[in-house]
């Protein structure tokens, strides 16, 4: 004799359902254990089966129901992408140039994640290129093409930071005053 396949609409059951069901089959079977009924074997075999299979459903509800409010996996892969992105940074740091150390030491010396810059950056466009620096604008911000707000991403700055002694600044100076490294001289 074959089973009716309806049995395996209990997979669609939801994690409430799956619950109670697992819940009930091991009341039943604790309710067996101490005597208080005598099924058959074969009873106890499927109902040890129905809370296996039910226990395992609510449990995959409730996974999924946690990582729908708390999304772990998605912090985790973010968390292990940036870690992989400041190494990179760390290992790029010998091969700066001389116009990219200028820039970086800059912001270190003084402390500034932010800076303004003409629309394409300036000096500073390889930094960008590379994801050193990064626009920080609003939606609908407006700003001079002279003053676009650049910043040093926290991630970065990090790594900038910790490796803070091997970034050469030489200060470019225009007679007594020290100059922008990321401005292009006007006239050029």
């Amino acid at each position: 004799m074959i089973p009716d396949p309806k049995w395996l609409e209990i997979l669609k059951s939801s994690g409430g359902q799956a619950a109670a069901l697992a819940g009930a089959s091991g009341l039943f079977l604790l309710f067996t254990h101490w005597g208080w009924v005598n099924p058959p074997d074969w009873a106890i075999q499927g109902l040890v089966f129905l809370l296996l299979l039910t226990t395992f459903l609510a449990l995959v509800a409730l996974g999924s129901a946690t990582l729908k409010l708390a999304p772990v996996h998605k912090w985790a892969i973010a968390w292990f992408n940036t870690r992989a992105r400041q190494r990179e940074i760390e290992a790029y740091i010998p091969y700066l140039t001389e116009r990219e150390q200028n820039i970086l030491g800059y912001l270190l010396k003084y402390n500034q994640k932010v800076f303004t810059a003409e629309t394409d950056g300036g000096y500073a466009v390889t930094l960008i290129s590379r994801g050193l620096v990064v626009r920080v604008m609003r939606p609908g911000q407006q700003a001079s093409a002279f003053d676009v707000p650049f910043a040093v991403p926290d991630y970065v700055w990090d790594v900038l930071a910790k490796n803070k002694d091997k970034i050469v600044y030489r200060p470019r100076m225009k007679g007594t005053t020290e100059v922008h490294p990321w401005r292009v001289p006007s006239g050029f």
